[in-house]
């Protein structure tokens, strides 16, 4: 795999075993690498997880590395408002709108 994303949490609150697992290079959008999951979620084999970076096009709140079911998706599960060329290890933020990122929730590693 080309990233690996993991949690010291062992709860699966607010999806975070939807996130879990190893994720391969993709391609590229909005000039840095995508991710997709390799493993299926069991009972919910059709929902994609893509880890991918949304530059600042649609305003500064919608910048920055995303968790979502698609490319530019509604669904989105996390997001770290970094514009790092590379997916951040830490500053994830659970749900995305969350006011600040809790230390131990969401790693890549």
């Amino acid at each position: 795999p080309a990233i690996l994303v993991v949690s010291k949490v062992e709860s699966d609150r607010i999806g975070i075993k939807t996130l879990v697992g190893a994720y391969s290079l993709k391609g590229t959008n909005h000039g840095r690498r995508y991710y997709q999951k390799i493993q299926k979620l069991p009972g919910h084999e059709h929902v994609n997880v893509f880890l991918y970076y949304w530059d600042a096009r649609d305003g500064p709140d919608f910048s920055g590395w995303w968790f979502g079911d698609q490319l530019g998706g509604t669904q989105v599960w996390a997001r770290c408002p970094s514009d790092e060329a590379q997916p951040p290890r830490v500053g994830w933020r659970i749900p995305w709108d969350s006011p600040n990122a809790e230390p131990g929730l969401l790693m890549i590693e």
